[in-house]
């Protein structure tokens, strides 16, 4: 394990504090202007919002990106809009890049590359990535991170906790609302800066892929060797990127098509594809793409997938993949009801909930999928061909019941979810249902094809294996068992912290406003005394004139107002809560 961290000064985090309020000015003027020209609408905001967020560089681009992922604490709406951020950022210098590769290799340039391109081939806000060539001829690419980015980001995320942190004391937002959030972008924004990270996850898929039983995908080699924390150096992967490909299937681009044609990349072949890899990765691997952006993805000869930019993964556990097959597997079988009951698992633990309504409603929406499945392709959206009407509506009921919806899963629903609109607008006849059991079906081969060769090298005497493989499928099948047993004999996990009754909840917090009265009350009457002993007032003090110099004071009582304005929205925020 590897902890990054970056120092900044608490100037630089003040100063960006003033370009976080900024930015909120904007916003909000903006969406006041069109409240008085009576055109202001859900989209509207989310556009002003993604606008506000492009204008500026540091870490907006990335929260934007981040919260597109929080459909379970933003509306729909502004997740997609904010989905669709584009990470692009004017280069720096050349000779700064060049200075960061040699002091991260300890080699001078010429040593390392015959040519090195000074256009970079791309800018984002976190690295430039350039094209260069060694002195045998081979093409790589080399990704150098931006200077001073790591502080930069630290800062804005400083400035960031900070306005939380004040909009939770407020109670603008409900107490703790925003811990999780931020600890997610706290962590997402490390991700993107190590490239070290990065460099190993994309070595370790290109290794897994290779032992995957299938040659139709992979990521370009890392030379480990030449990279660093700053710089990360990978072999060129030819081809076209899956956006071209994408872009001229839904536009009619017959000059792209014809390019495509020549390389023999089909685009119904393309999107079985990435749906077999996408299955793979997150059953099969130990982590996923977590952002398998079609300008994250190159198609080689052969409709051969390349996955690059590694920043972003996830992983899940054990109890969440389980869920997730058994989830696909009543989907294969038509069965709503119990595919709500696994979403139910996934959505653990519960707040105080009426398990039967939330129950119902996951499967009202499930049923939309099974109808939107089993329906003519030519008659439905490419939208309604992905799961994305299932898992919509958990999130929606997520925020609905207030339920915050573990991280690993927000990074999975939005991976699948990409992976799923890209096949389906590459080839609309495509369904992922069938897809997955034809998954499921391949690795069923594999795991015969491994069993018949253990079986013959043991015939020949080559190993003593059989035992072990029995009792591997043994342990696979009771692990089923337990699982299915577990999940039909208990209850979903519940945060009893929130199964309190309102009324003690109420008497406890009047309990801790009395407190913190008597505290505000007690250190201003120590303010007074001082004052009045050192200014020669008083040479005995009389308790009730301070106490009546205290309470008259115009800032003690907005001060106590404000105690009682925030202790009341904890009460109300309860209020609004089920009871259990």
């Amino acid at each position: 394990m590897r902890f990054l961290n970056f120092k900044f000064s608490r100037l630089q985090a003040v100063a960006r504090l003033f370009t976080w309020l900024g930015l909120i000015t904007e916003f909000y003027l903006a969406v006041a202007g069109d409240i008085l020209c009576r055109r202001d609408t859900q989209q509207r905001q989310s556009q002003r919002l993604r606008q506000a967020f492009e204008r500026r560089d540091g870490a907006f681009v990335k929260l934007g990106m981040h919260l597109s992922m929080r459909v379970d604490l933003m509306p729909w709406q502004f997740s997609v809009e904010l989905s669709r951020m584009m990470d692009k950022q004017a280069p720096f210098p050349i000779a700064r890049a060049i200075a960061i590769i040699e002091r991260s290799t300890g080699m001078p340039l010429p040593a390392m590359f015959a040519r090195l391109d000074p256009t970079p081939i791309s800018s984002t806000s976190v690295a430039c990535t350039y094209q260069a060539v060694f002195h045998n001829g081979e093409e790589v690419i080399v990704r150098v991170r931006r200077p001073g980015i790591g502080a930069l980001f630290m800062a804005d995320l400083k400035a960031f906790d900070w306005l939380l942190t004040l909009a939770e004391a407020l109670t603008i937002l409900p107490p703790g609302f925003t811990t999780g959030m931020r600890a997610d972008f706290r962590e997402y924004l490390l991700e993107e800066l190590d490239f070290v990270q990065a460099a190993r996850r994309q070595d370790s898929f290109r290794r897994a892929a290779a032992e995957s039983g299938q040659d139709f995908f992979s990521t370009p080699k890392v030379y480990l060797g030449l990279s660093g924390q700053e710089v990360v150096v990978e072999e060129f992967a030819a081809g076209m990127w899956l956006w071209e490909l994408l872009a001229a299937v839904e536009q009619g681009n017959q000059a792209v098509l014809e390019q495509a044609r020549q390389l023999n990349i089909v685009p119904e072949t393309v999107a079985r594809r990435l749906l077999w890899v996408n299955a793979w990765a997150w059953q099969d691997n130990l982590f996923f793409h977590a952002d398998p952006q079609p300008s994250h993805i190159i198609l080689g000869p052969d409709s051969q997938l390349y996955f690059v930019h590694f920043a972003a993964t996830g992983s899940l556990n054990r109890t969440q993949r389980q869920a997730l097959q058994q989830n696909l597997e009543y989907l294969a079988k038509r069965d709503p009801l119990n595919m709500a009951r696994h979403c139910l698992n996934l959505m653990e633990p519960l707040p105080a909930v009426d398990l039967i309504e939330l129950t119902q409603e996951l499967e009202s929406y499930n049923w939309q999928l099974v109808f939107a499945l089993e329906a003519a392709p030519e008659s439905v959206s490419w939208q309604e061909r992905t799961s994305a009407i299932q898992w919509i509506g958990v999130l929606r009921l997520a925020r609905k019941y207030r339920i915050i919806v573990d991280s690993q899963m927000l990074r999975w629903l939005r991976a699948t979810l990409l992976v799923e609109s890209v096949a389906v607008r590459l080839h609309h006849a495509i369904d992922f249902d069938r897809e997955h059991r034809q998954f499921e079906r391949d690795r069923a081969e594999q795991a015969r094809r491994r069993m018949t060769t253990s079986l013959l090298d043991q015939l020949d005497g080559k190993g003593n294996e059989e035992l072990v493989i029995r009792l591997d499928r043994v342990s696979q099948v009771l692990e089923g068992l337990f699982f299915r047993a577990r999940r039909l004999l208990a209850l979903p996990s519940v945060n009893f912290n929130a199964l309190i009754d309102k009324w003690s909840f109420g008497i406890f917090i009047l309990v801790q406003f009395l407190a913190e009265v008597v505290l505000v009350t007690g250190a201003a009457a120590l303010v007074v005394a001082i004052r009045q002993l050192a200014g020669g007032q008083a040479q005995v003090l009389d308790p009730s004139a301070v106490l009546l110099s205290v309470i008259t004071n115009p800032l003690y009582l907005a001060a106590i107002l404000a105690l009682l304005f925030t202790n009341g929205r904890i009460v109300v925020f309860r209020l609004d809560d089920k009871d259990h």
